[in-house]
């Protein structure tokens, strides 16, 4: 007797994929509320009961679109902790790229136009909002800082704050330049910043962690 759950299995997650595709098509072409679970059904070529086995509600549907979208994004791949200076920034350079570029996708800044409206309403979704958008650029920044601030090479005792020191202006461009973005329809897609611009915002960053900068 085992204790997985029966959409554990590799069928089932093909099932799930089906049904997630064809809620993100029509999230997407006509946002959430003129959206209904039933023309999600007819969309994936299931049954109600099957949808509801999946996802019990819109919501969780909406939550789970939104969260595979925005964690096509994997921070980088997960490399040793630095050992120099030079690793440390292109570590943070690289994670600074990889956010910007994922998160000013169309796509992307779509699904999180409408999972910022739905959640001024909706108190479930705000804990999805924060985990697929800040926190887990936020952990992983926070995580670097840790490995350099014990290996010697920086000084951050409030980690937090020096991670958000950083990741508040990363994120400064998604809203600015994406999420607000005023560029007219048939003008493209907004741009993410360029590396020269980032490279200077984390060599600005790391002045305020430098040995010697605080107390």
């Amino acid at each position: 007797m085992t204790d997985s759950s029966p959409t554990d299995s590799p069928r089932a997650q093909i099932k799930r994929q089906q049904i997630m595709a064809a809620a993100r098509q029509l999230f997407l072409a006509q946002g959430y509320e003129r959206t209904s679970t039933e023309t999600i059904r007819q969309a994936a070529g299931i049954s109600k009961q099957t949808l509801y086995v999946y996802f019990p509600s819109k919501v969780e549907l909406l939550s789970a679109v939104v969260t595979e979208e925005l964690a096509g994004f994997t921070l980088a791949q997960l490399r040793p902790a630095p050992t120099t200076l030079s690793e440390l920034r292109a570590q943070l350079l690289g994670l600074a790229q990889g956010f910007t570029r994922q998160m000013m996708q169309p796509d992307a800044l779509a699904l999180l136009r409408l999972l910022i409206g739905e959640a001024v309403h909706l108190p479930e979704l705000r804990g999805t909002l924060r985990r697929a958008f800040p926190a887990r650029l936020l952990a992983r920044v926070e995580a670097l800082l840790s490995a350099a601030h014990t290996a010697g090479l920086i000084n951050a005792p409030n980690l937090n704050l020096s991670a958000r020191m950083l990741v508040g202006p990363v994120i400064s461009f998604v809203a600015l330049d994406g999420l607000l973005s005023d560029q007219p329809l048939g003008g493209g897609p907004p741009a993410p910043p360029g590396l020269e611009t980032l490279t200077e915002l984390v060599d600005l960053f790391l002045l305020t962690v430098a040995k010697g900068s605080r107390g």
